[in-house]
């Protein structure tokens, strides 16, 4: 256990009733000695703490810190950062701008973190108990614009709250918010929760607890569209890799198929249909992020803060649902973009291939495979949440435990997308046209076996890493540029 993380040898003063919290009483202006009371410290115990934790960041004895010792600190601390938000800190902290911290450097930052949060955790506590309560963060959250169901209260309390009773000391107040290097207002703090929080706009977008009520709500929409573009378009190459070799009926192997992209017309060829990819993103979350809403509540009767896990779970899966049917058209054109046949080279324009679906098929056309694209929504959410709630004691970062669940929620739906993909590919007429779902499934395991239902899965699991890191270090960069961090 970290310096930053131990408990007082009193922690079972902390496990009292609320009403016996160490009182707090406002007189003048907060000094160190209001801290010290607050914490059950001494001068000489604090100057031991403050030395161990810069110790622990010091690995190499060096004296000083620097952006790389920082990040490796923060991950072993299980604090999500990436490093930029490790220069963030030192920037803060480094008072002679020199590009690194020493211990007086450290030490002063601390003073000064330590009396900020003394500060707004006296404002939130407005019984002056000496803890903060569900109902106080509730009030000050609400003050600032922000509001927050009883089940994303609950998390966000559990996650400052070490020794589970309930309240928020202020050794836990402090814990949790010594190394956030920016200014500690209400917002920023719950800006600050939500790096805890899932984030991920990608094939099946989840919806970060608590955003939906934020009142920056489009600004999130924002950023998550534009980290969901980024992700897309760098894994764009991979998505037509596989794409193509879920078509294959044939004996399916990576090499020729890439020797085959590159023949059509080099690296351009393989982010054929990562325009319409991109253009979907936005009206995709946006659909998804107030249909959840809409869904809460009538799951919960009206009543959308006690929906529980499977609630919430249910809901999410309606409204991606929902919001994949709204864009389907847009996810048939681009799978058939990526798999036509170039005739001279020439690929047909947008409108075109619209146009001939239109004519030749019908608008029904635009929703072939949309069964086995809507069967894997709530399996898949229901195998990510699973995978990710019991992997988080085990990880030290966002990354792994997104990339991980999301890996073995889209390993185990996938022979759904294989069908899909066929059925969105068909074309009537042609040989080895499908006459349905049920003619997907038999043909391809009659011909390929269990093995043709997961073409294209190596690529697909290829994708999962660099699109959870693209997608986490732009969302952070935009939050930063929309203010919101």
């Amino acid at each position: 256990m970290t310096s930053l993380e131990n408990e007082h040898s009193s922690s079972s003063d902390h496990r009292r009733p609320v009403g016996c919290c160490n009182p707090v009483k406002k007189s003048g202006p907060v000094s160190m000695d209001h801290v010290l009371s607050a914490l059950g410290e001494t001068k000489e115990e604090r100057e031991s703490r403050i030395r161990g934790l810069f110790n622990f960041f010091d690995t190499s004895n060096a004296g000083y810190l620097d952006s790389a010792q920082i990040e490796v600190g923060l991950s072993a601390l299980q604090i999500p950062a990436d490093y930029k938000y490790a220069k963030e800190l030192i920037r803060v902290c480094d008072a002679n701008r020199d590009g690194r911290v020493d211990y007086l450097e450290f030490r002063r930052y601390m003073d000064d973190k330590e009396l900020e949060l003394y500060r707004i955790f006296q404002a939130i506590d407005v019984e002056h108990n000496g803890c903060i309560l569900p109902e106080e963060l509730y009030d000050a959250l609400v003050k600032a614009g922000i509001e927050l169901n009883d089940d994303e209260l609950a998390s966000f309390v559990e996650r400052v709250d070490k020794d589970n009773n309930g309240i928020i000391t202020f050794e836990e107040w402090r814990d949790f918010l010594l190394l956030y290097p920016h200014e500690a207002t209400i917002e920023n703090i719950y800006q600050y929760w939500e790096r805890v929080s899932l984030v991920d706009i990608g094939e099946q977008a989840v919806i970060p607890a608590g955003i939906s009520k934020h009142v920056h709500a489009s600004k999130y929409l924002i950023a998550g569209g534009v980290a969901g573009a980024a992700s897309r378009t760098a894994t764009a190459p991979l998505d037509r890799l596989k794409v193509l070799l879920q078509v294959q009926t044939s004996n399916a192997s990576i090499g020729p198929a890439i020797k085959s992209i590159w023949k059509e017309g080099g690296i351009l060829s393989f982010f054929r249909g990562n325009g319409l990819n991109v253009v979907k993103v936005a009206p995709e979350s946006a659909i998804k992020f107030y249909t959840y809403e809409m869904f809460k509540d009538f799951i919960g009767g009206g009543d959308k803060d006690d929906i529980g896990t499977s609630g919430r779970l249910l809901a999410g899966g309606m409204a991606g649902a929902v919001a994949q049917t709204a864009i389907y058209p847009m996810d048939l054109v681009k799978t058939r973009l990526q798999t036509h046949v170039c005739d001279g080279g020439k690929v047909p324009s947008l409108g075109k291939l619209s146009k001939d679906i239109w004519v030749h098929e019908g608008p029904r056309a635009f929703y072939k495979g949309i069964i086995p694209s809507l069967l894997g929504i709530i399996p898949y959410a229901g195998i990510d949440l699973a995978v990710y709630e019991t992997l988080k004691e085990m990880s030290k970062t966002y990354i792994f435990l997104d990339s991980v669940s999301g890996a073995l929620g889209a390993t185990c739906v996938y022979p759904l997308q294989v069908v899909r993909t066929r059925m969105q590919a068909n074309r009537p007429g042609r040989a080895g046209a499908y006459n349905g779902m049920s003619d997907v499934f038999m043909k391809t395991y009659k011909n390929e076996g269990a093995r043709g239902f997961y073409k294209g899965l190596f690529p697909n699991l290829l994708k999962v890493v660099p699109a959870a890191s693209i997608t986490y270090m732009v969302y952070e960069a935009m939050k930063k540029t929309l203010d919101l961090e």
